[in-house]
């Protein structure tokens, strides 16, 4: 719940810390590789040459799109939202000292949520689109502004709280199907890596930079081919990638109506905390699959038989 921008400008310091040049305001424009290195064209027109190059630019990767791993991306997600400042009282009053946060399946019949998300002295709200099949000609802004009006007269909100400049974003759903190649490896949303359910993306984005550094910094001692590298898609699969193929295919469960689970979870705290736990990244699908199964069956037949 840390401010994103205060997130990244401490790895920026961590980053640079360790020897890193940071160069603020500079782009990628295109790569090239050949047999001996790496070259990056700068939109400034100036070069970097390297050994290898870690792709992490966004969805939009120019990296990953110029070294042809990308294609035109399909299934994407959308989203809108905004963090505003209140003081410390307001946020007591209305959140509690837990900060309790609220989501919304649905809203307004958009294949996603909405959420509440106070943090310190900031509250995130927020409405996310997150099915591929989700055609994306409703007009998004519309449905944040009539959530704001709802919440307020639900009073989650206060209901002077005024919106300000909205900030959009695309998120993209599914991995690329090869994430390497010779001299070059790609990482988080430039991956794909996102939660295809809540379209969060960080875990993924941190553990994969992480996945990446190791590998790199053992091929530079040995080889940067495309063959050593694709031992970084082996590694990834065998961790995250699991969890991601799993929840891949919950995803058609936006364009059902996932107000059954809901439903179910909201009577049953076991469930209701696997699900949960599972939703926000704490545990691993892959390796509760089978619990959160049981569990929900026990609760869905339990639920059908005391009516």
């Amino acid at each position: 719940m840390i401010l994103r921008k205060k997130f990244d400008y401490e790895l920026v310091k961590i980053a640079v810390n360790r020897g890193t040049t940071f160069m603020d305001g500079k782009s990628a424009k295109d790569i090239n590789i050949s047999e001996d290195k790496a070259k990056i064209l700068l939109q400034d027109g100036t070069n970097i040459e390297s050994k290898i190059v870690i792709g992490s630019d966004g969805v939009w990767s120019t990296i990953a799109t110029k070294s042809g791993l990308a294609k035109r991306r399909k299934n994407i997600g959308m989203c809108l939202c905004e963090e505003y400042p209140l003081n410390t009282e307001t946020m007591d009053k209305y959140f509690g000292e837990k900060r309790i946060c609220h989501i919304h399946m649905k809203p307004q019949g958009i294949a996603g949520y909405g959420w509440v998300f106070p943090k310190k002295r900031h509250v995130n709200i927020g409405i996310g689109e997150v099915n591929p099949l989700a055609t994306h000609s409703k007009n998004l802004k519309k449905i944040y502004k009539d959530y704001i009006i709802t919440l307020k007269d639900s009073k989650i909100i206060p209901t002077d709280l005024k919106i300000s400049r909205i900030k959009g974003g695309v998120i993209p759903l599914f991995p690329l199907e090869k994430t390497y190649s010779n001299r070059l490896i790609i990482c988080g949303d430039a991956a794909g890596f996102i939660n295809p359910i809540s379209g969060e993306g960080i875990y993924y984005a941190m553990l994969s930079g992480e996945i990446a550094g190791k590998v790199v910094t053992e091929s530079l001692d040995d080889d940067t081919s495309e063959e050593y590298l694709s031992r970084y898609q082996d590694i990834w699969k065998n961790d995250f990638g699991r969890d991601i193929e799993l929840l891949r295919g919950t995803n058609k469960q936006w364009t059902k109506g996932p107000k059954k689970i809901v439903k179910l979870a909201s009577k049953d705290k076991k469930l209701g905390e696997l699900a949960f736990s599972i939703l926000q990244g704490e545990l691993s699908i892959y390796e509760y699959r089978w619990r959160l199964i049981s569990r929900y069956l026990y609760v869905y037949f339990k639920d059908l038989f005391s009516r």
